[in-house]
């Protein structure tokens, strides 16, 4: 009886959030207001730069690769193919879109993986995810590091303390990374029996396999921040220097610090990005680039993972 109300738990939750992602997509592309500047603009550096708008559309497959490269990995588990784990991948983001922090990720993944428990798969995706966050806050602070040393960008916004407090959040950083296992050890000897296996499980995960998740994330904020770059300069007709790079991992930081739902956040990230190179690009050309960057990388695979979604639905497993 137990396990057969589970199944119909599973089931209902598994067609309420299918469709939900389904109808949400729907509205959102109703809305958009397709006569705007945006649409003929985009198409217009389409038919210019074609090869490398198709080479920034095919880094989106690269992108999302590496997550369920490192989500297989992290879940170890021998039966989740490389294709399901990546459609896997796709159908948790479909439901992170519309909700807050993303936290309809662990649920889509744990309804297109029936057979694995829920919190084997919140532990595989808080783990990846906090490799990401790595990557995000480790690099960002790299980047805020090589601007104020060998640039001068903001030289009013870098002053000494500033640069004292990113210096010692990247110090702590990394040795959260290298001391993690203890640390995690010493936090889950506070907590009752139950929540300790939280921790344990988050501890099994050995330096070899955290440490090719790591190069994953890396490779993923690496694909992710050459597409940003490659559109700010495609929508500007190429008229940023190189260095100009070295803003983009900063940006990613800022936008990071606010925890809004991922299909909303469009505007922080026009927001940072025109607090940046506002000075050097065209408003219009920012809101170009990170819109494109928005919809390529969150919402048509999000758009894709609502579809498998809904379609698992008729498949029995």
């Amino acid at each position: 009886m137990k396990d057969k109300a589970y199944n119909n738990v599973y089931s209902v939750l598994k067609w309420v959030f299918s469709i939900l992602s389904l109808v949400f997509f729907y509205r959102s592309i109703i809305e958009i207001d397709w006569e705007s500047e945006f649409v003929p603009m985009f198409l217009s550096a389409f038919n210019t730069y074609p090869f490398v708008f198709t080479g920034v559309f095919l880094l989106v497959v690269l992108n999302w690769n590496f997550e369920a490269i490192k989500f297989k990995l992290l879940l170890q588990s021998s039966s989740l193919t490389k294709i399901k784990s990546f459609f896997t991948v796709l159908g948790g983001m479909a439901i992170s879109n519309f909700t807050p922090a993303r936290s309809g990720e662990y649920i889509g993944r744990s309804l297109l993986l029936k057979g694995t428990h829920p919190l084997k798969i919140t532990i595989a995706t808080v783990a990846g995810n906090l490799a990401q966050v790595l990557m995000t806050y480790g690099l960002g602070l790299f980047s805020i590091f090589i601007v104020y040393v060998f640039y001068d960008f903001y030289g009013d916004w870098l002053d000494q303390a500033s640069f004292t407090l990113a210096i010692i959040l990247c110090v702590s950083l990394l040795a959260f990374l290298l001391f993690s296992k203890r640390i995690l050890k010493l936090v889950g000897d506070l907590f009752p029996n139950k929540i300790t296996l939280f921790f344990k499980l988050v501890q099994h995960y050995n330096f070899s396999v955290y440490g090719r998740v790591i190069l994953y994330s890396f490779l993923r904020y690496s694909v992710f921040t050459v597409q940003l770059f490659i559109l700010l300069q495609l929508f500007s007709d190429f008229s940023l220097s190189i260095y100009f790079f070295w803003l983009v991992p900063i940006a990613f930081l800022m936008q990071s610090i606010v925890p809004v739902p991922a299909i909303s956040d469009i505007g922080v990230r026009v927001g940072v990005c025109s607090l940046l190179f506002g000075g050097y690009l065209s408003n219009l050309a920012i809101v170009q680039s990170v819109t494109c960057l928005w919809v390529i990388n969150l919402i048509l695979p999000g758009i894709i993972g609502a579809f498998f979604l809904f379609i698992s639905n008729f498949i029995k497993e």
